[in-house]
């Protein structure tokens, strides 16, 4: 039996609510996402958030692969880099996860997309698992795949107690400040909550016309820190 189907029949009566609601008008909004493989969430996720996309005029996620300028930039911060640090593995093919799925359809659909964070970030975050070169032939199969919508999906490594905590919207901050004493994924995440609600907040400043649908993993939504929407809410904005 397909994965899909296994994922209906165990999950059928959840869905995924990870939405939060900028109080403006019009108004804007955060979801918060999983990245996954979208095949695996996105028949729980709930009809406000795709009501929500769909209204939306701008989309912004964390990194915006239908962007050429934006992985040339990446790419160039690679080059940078392994001029100095030089080390060949093999580089995973990027999958169509949640994200990817949400920027493409955008993109389909004319709206307005961008990135929440910097190219030269995730170089620094990335430049380590391959080498320039192999850098370089991804980020052309990358921008392939985006142009004639063929961006594939890979066997991704998805524990199936995190995918239902998100499926069935299980998510809150005791469970997130367990998964970061467990893990390493989360570190940095701070200062990148810091980054994108400056981000968000400079993006809502300049047009207040503009209906914005921000896609962020869930994690900076959540925990006993001064997360995400603790940092917005500082700014001044009403968030439900």
């Amino acid at each position: 039996m397909p994965r899909i189907s296994h994922i209906f029949l165990q999950y059928t009566t959840c869905s995924c609510s990870h939405l939060w609601r900028i109080e403006r008008s019009p108004p804007s909004y955060i979801f918060g996402t999983m990245h996954v493989s979208h095949e695996r969430v996105w028949p729980y996720i709930s009809k406000e958030i795709r009501q929500a996309f769909s209204s939306s005029t701008h989309v912004y996620a964390e990194f915006n692969p239908t962007d050429d300028t934006y992985w040339d930039d990446f790419l160039r911060c690679i080059v940078n880099r392994t001029r100095r640090v030089e080390r060949s593995t093999n580089a995973a093919t990027p999958g169509k996860i949640v994200d990817v799925h949400l920027m493409m359809e955008a993109r389909r659909s004319n709206k307005t997309t961008g990135s929440l964070e910097t190219p030269e970030y995730f170089c620094e975050k990335l430049f380590m698992v391959a080498n320039s070169t192999t850098w370089t032939l991804a980020v052309d199969t990358i921008k392939s795949r985006v142009k004639n919508g063929t961006f594939g999906e890979p066997k991704m490594y998805e524990p199936e107690e995190f995918l239902k905590a998100y499926i069935c919207s299980e998510f809150d901050d005791e469970y997130m400040e367990n998964l970061w004493n467990t893990s390493t994924e989360f570190d940095g995440i701070v200062m990148r909550d810091e980054n994108m609600s400056r981000r968000i907040h400079s993006l809502l400043k300049k047009s207040k016309k503009n209906r914005y649908f921000f896609a962020v993993g869930a994690g900076h939504m959540f925990g006993k820190r001064e997360h995400l929407i603790v940092r917005l809410k500082k700014y001044g904005y009403k968030i439900t």
